[in-house]
């Protein structure tokens, strides 16, 4: 876990509600920011198309939710799903748009995948929704898409690819993750577009756990600048 790159936030994980046998409430893994140095934590749960996870009722009443718990900055987001090649997504606009990010995401079972060009056009249109700031692990090799047409439309709408460390842990599910991750971090370094370090911890355990991500950064001599994690005052201005 240990890099040169500070890592100060975290805002790719999932609580108790996105369902997945995990038991951890917010204060479960408020805490274990804490104690892992955080200054922010993110929570973004599975919105309500994936099996088990909260219904829409969870997303209107994080409104009320604690904004720090144990001296860390609490920001409440959604990991959305795409649902069809209309990028279309399983919460309503105008809850979305009271969420502090929204992420954009593709899984099974529900998103049935298309070639690379349908999938690339359905994460950008998936991005004119409210709120969607991120694109949650496009490393995903079941779904095929086409990183420079992607990217360009990241510059474009101001969201932000994410590297997820989860798509590189030796029993990661997803495939492709090493080669993909690095595709798309080369195109950004290139592009000058910052990206987003996720640990998509499932619960509190691998909260600000970045550790595969390091070897890959220093590998294609990604610069520091370009990463929102290290930058508060960056990632207050993508959210704004």
């Amino acid at each position: 876990m240990h890099s040169d790159i500070p890592i100060l936030l975290d805002i790719h994980t999932h609580s108790l509600a996105s369902g997945h046998a995990n038991h951890d409430t917010i204060t479960d893994m408020a805490r274990m920011a804490a104690a892992n140095s955080l200054k922010i934590l993110g929570i973004s749960d599975h919105a309500p198309a994936t099996p088990g996870s909260a219904g829409t009722s969870y997303f209107r009443n994080l409104l009320l939710a604690d904004r720090k718990r144990f001296g860390v900055d609490l920001l409440y987001g959604v990991e959305l799903n795409i649902i069809n090649e209309n990028g279309d997504v399983d919460l309503e606009d105008t809850l979305l748009a009271s969420l502090d990010y929204a992420f954009i995401s593709m899984h099974r079972p529900v998103f049935q995948s298309g070639d690379a060009s349908s999938n690339t056009s359905a994460y950008i249109k998936a991005m004119k929704h409210p709120g969607v700031r991120f694109l949650g692990h496009p490393d995903d090799g079941r779904f095929a898409v086409d990183f420079e047409r992607l990217l360009s439309a990241c510059q474009q709408y101001h969201v932000y690819p994410e590297i997820n460390n989860a798509s590189l842990m030796p029993d990661a599910y997803r495939t492709d993750g090493y080669q993909n991750c690095l595709q798309i971090l080369s195109l950004c370094k290139k592009m000058r577009l910052p990206v987003l370090l996720s640990s998509d911890s499932h619960g509190k355990e691998h909260i600000g756990d970045m550790r595969y991500i390091f070897p890959l950064l220093k590998k294609c001599g990604f610069p520091a600048q370009l990463i929102i994690n290290s930058d508060i005052t960056l990632l207050h201005r993508i959210l704004s």
